[in-house]
């Protein structure tokens, strides 16, 4: 029986169940949480907003109603569950760290960070707390103050392999790669099956020109999960220009685990570009650009592959907008001038020409 289905039969039983037995809380519980492990956090939102306007009380109902807004997009009014619940809570840490959440996902940062300090302050033996307050840190750009954060975190509980992966991947961001390479290491021996792990790995030594032991990660990655997108993509990407082949079936297999992934479908048509097969780039760029209208890599790939399947007025259209968009970019001028020539404007290709030709002299 497929989960989904299997997911929709509990939660009508413990709908049934809960009608006839109202105040039995365990239940409403469970009924709570199925509906977040079925992607359903606006019915557990409106299921435990009734009972808190009923004048249901406690903590546990607060959370996960103010946690169930959030997780439906709405945390301004989790905000408001709290802050009507705030004077009998207000010494919980958990209570804290919940509304920094909050504020962190309508990007006020630094309310945010002032919430999770106050919950490590309430409780500084709970690592999370304190993990939490190290990705807002890391979000708010403050980069070494999120280090200690996590190195912390790391200190007290061996377990918490999140924060040493978030350790790295500020040092790699900040372009420190070669530590970023021993942070990732230290949190492959924390937890040898992290997939997270060996594809931020992978990823590091992929920057650093270091192939052969990019590949060994990210194939690693796929043994402990086959079912690893990021896995599959990335060895697509890193056999891209030397082994084209391997590059198609490992992206295909990326496509076929999330095919909405726009990323996996742009280098898929980055790669029958490559191949020569510009009717299928075509095909795979145009949904990309469905979905993402001005982003100017697809619009640059896309436009050179209509030019090479002679579809010259879609060219045009194309890369006349990718002109729009980066007025700058010399190669978007050249190809307009390409696609200009074959519909036979030669003085719009000239004037396309030329300038490309100024802007790679300047």
């Amino acid at each position: 029986m497929p989960s989904e289905e299997h997911n929709l039969k509990r939660i009508e039983d413990l709908e049934r169940r809960l009608r006839s037995r109202e105040g039995d809380r365990d239940l409403l519980l469970q009924l709570v949480r199925l509906y977040l492990e079925a992607g359903r956090p606006k019915n557990a939102a409106a299921l435990l907003e009734s009972r808190l306007l009923a004048g249901e009380s406690g903590w546990e109902i607060v959370w996960h109603c103010a946690e169930s807004f959030r997780r439906a997009g709405d945390p301004e009014r989790g905000l408001e569950v709290l802050a009507a619940h705030e004077s009998e809570n207000a010494d919980r840490a958990a209570f804290w760290s919940l509304r920094g959440r909050m504020y962190e996902d309508l990007g006020n940062l630094d309310t945010a960070r002032r919430d999770h300090q106050r919950a490590v302050q309430i409780d500084p033996e709970d690592p999370e707390l304190r993990y939490r307050l190290g990705v807002t840190l890391m979000k708010a750009g403050r980069d070494e103050e999120a280090i200690d954060s996590f190195e912390t975190c790391v200190s007290e509980d061996p377990r918490m392999v999140k924060a040493q992966i978030n350790i790295g991947c500020i040092l790699d961001a900040a372009g420190a790669r070669e530590r970023a390479v021993l942070a990732f290491q230290k949190a492959i021996e924390m937890n040898p099956a992290s997939v997270e792990s060996h594809c931020n790995l992978g990823a590091a030594y992929g920057d650093l020109g270091r192939r052969r032991e990019a590949v060994e990660e990210f194939q690693r990655a796929i043994e402990i999960d086959p079912g690893c997108a990021l896995a599959h993509f990335n060895l697509g990407v890193i056999h891209l220009e030397e082994k084209p082949e391997e590059a198609r079936v490992s992206l295909q297999r990326a496509m076929a685990l999330e095919p909405e992934n726009n990323d996996i479908r742009y280098y898929l048509g980055v790669l029958y570009f490559k191949k020569g097969m510009y009717e299928t780039a075509v095909r795979h760029l145009h949904v990309c650009l469905e979905r993402e209208p001005d982003s100017p890599r697809i619009l640059y790939v896309l436009g050179m592959a209509l030019n090479k399947s002679d579809l010259p007025d879609a060219a045009i259209e194309t890369l006349t907008r990718l002109c729009e968009l980066e007025p700058k970019n010399a190669d978007a001028h050249f190809n307009l001038g390409i696609a200009l020539d074959k519909k036979g404007l030669y003085d719009q290709a000239k004037a396309a020409y030329r300038q490309a030709d100024r802007l790679m002299q300047g």
